[in-house]
């Protein structure tokens, strides 16, 4: 038969009685620290997974709101751009017609300068018609005499035309 001795009776109890104290004073307090770190960690990546989820949404809506600003500054620039060629066109347009209106004007001066070089010049051919008639009668004329008059006067109206437009071109 199996004989049983009391220490071993005792070291049976002593090895019950310190499992016992064990699981109650060292494993259910470092299995509740283990699973409070458990619950900890699966807090945290929850958290994380929030936060990345709240991430990802903000990204999105940050995303969308920079296509509509980029939409609206192309918008704008189209916008931008049409009222430009607007006003270089109108620009343009006005100073076309500031052009013609200058243009005109002086139009108007030249024929006004014109007129003015013809009647003085017809006023001036008048008194050397005069004048050679004055001196061709005067004088008992022979064809050679008449010739020489006759070019001395033109040479003389050629000076005087000549000196009324340089006077009419600088000013």
């Amino acid at each position: 038969m199996i004989s049983i001795d009391r220490s071993i009776i005792f070291q049976i109890i002593n090895f019950v009685v310190l499992v016992m104290l064990l699981f109650r004073f060292l494993f259910k307090p470092v299995v509740k620290a283990l699973d409070n770190r458990s619950q900890h960690i699966q807090d945290e990546l929850s958290s994380i997974e929030k936060a990345q989820q709240k991430a990802d949404e903000t990204k999105k809506k940050y995303e969308e709101e920079s296509k509509m600003i980029h939409q609206k500054y192309q918008e704008m620039v189209e916008t931008a751009n049409q009222e430009a060629a607007k006003i270089k066109s109108g620009i343009i347009d006005e100073a076309y017609r500031e052009g013609e209106k200058i243009k005109q004007t002086h139009e108007e001066k030249a024929r006004s300068e014109i007129q003015k070089i013809f009647s003085s010049l017809k006023t001036d051919i008048i008194d050397i018609s005069t004048e050679m008639a004055s001196k061709i009668l005067s004088h008992s004329i022979t064809p050679s005499i008449q010739d020489e008059i006759i070019d001395k006067m033109l040479d003389e109206a050629i000076i005087r035309i000549e000196a009324q437009m340089e006077v009419s071109h600088e000013q």
